[in-house]
């Protein structure tokens, strides 16, 4: 009996993902009547992602497999999940697992109440854990917004977008554009991107730090190392889950 197989490929942040920093921007002439207090659900998610050190990026031949994959995933505590365009009904996939993670918050919190009011106001004061949820090889601006409208928190192309780049601004969505060379990586930066990623499945490890070398103002590297692919089944996913129970 053959396996199912979902190809879900889990990268870190250190090569494949790397901040865009340091270079100072021109300033901007910008009124404000109030200083913001809250981070933006950009940064909230760009945190999310250096936190994880891990995004698992989904692969499936239906939105079925892709939905009993990701919960899989994000029950055995993936918090950062990418499912690709290839992916059928990928937007029905995502806005469902979107209102699964809030269903499962909502949950938790009315159990909570039946213990401790003060354990809910706690609970509510403090950033929300729910996985963030984006969608990759993202490469127009209609796909973005549909993406965007399907309760994505981020979006990931192959290559710059700079449409997508100014659209997702507005929208509050974080974009991650996919980047080979130093002018690709210069390019992206100059468009707004605050994190990039790195195609480094040709690039060799000392062709990578050579990149990192030859711009070391404005890259900063992560502490953590890259996982550069990994494809994982269904059934070492159930296992995964099986044993954190």
């Amino acid at each position: 009996m053959a396996v199912t197989s979902l190809g879900i490929c889990a990268r870190t942040s250190s090569a494949s993902l790397s901040l865009l920093s340091s270079l100072p921007r021109s300033p901007l002439r910008v009124s404000c009547y109030s200083p913001q207090l809250s981070p933006s659900p950009i940064d909230k998610t760009l945190t999310q992602i250096q936190n994880s050190g891990v995004i698992a990026c989904l692969r499936a031949n239906s939105a079925e497999q892709a939905l009993k994959a990701a919960r899989a995933a994000l029950s055995g505590g993936i918090s950062v999940l990418e499912i690709v365009m290839s992916t059928p009904g990928v937007f029905e996939v995502v806005l469902e697992l979107y209102i699964f993670n809030f269903s499962n918050w909502l949950r938790q919190s009315v159990y909570v109440l039946l213990f401790s009011f003060a354990q809910v106001l706690q609970q509510l004061v403090q950033e929300n854990p729910n996985p963030a949820l984006g969608v990759g090889t993202v490469l127009n601006v209609e796909d973005a917004k549909n993406a965007t409208n399907s309760g994505a928190k981020f979006l990931m192309s192959p290559a710059t977008v700079k449409d997508i780049m100014v659209d997702v601004k507005c929208a509050e969505v974080l974009y991650i554009p996919g980047v080979m060379t130093p002018t690709e990586i210069l390019s992206a930066y100059d468009t707004g991107a605050k994190i990039v990623k790195i195609q480094s499945e040709n690039i060799s490890p000392e062709e990578q730090q050579q990149l990192f070398y030859q711009m070391p103002y404005l890259i900063k590297m992560q502490s953590f190392k890259m996982i550069s692919k990994k494809y994982i089944n269904l059934q070492i996913l159930q296992l995964c889950r099986a044993s954190r129970l």
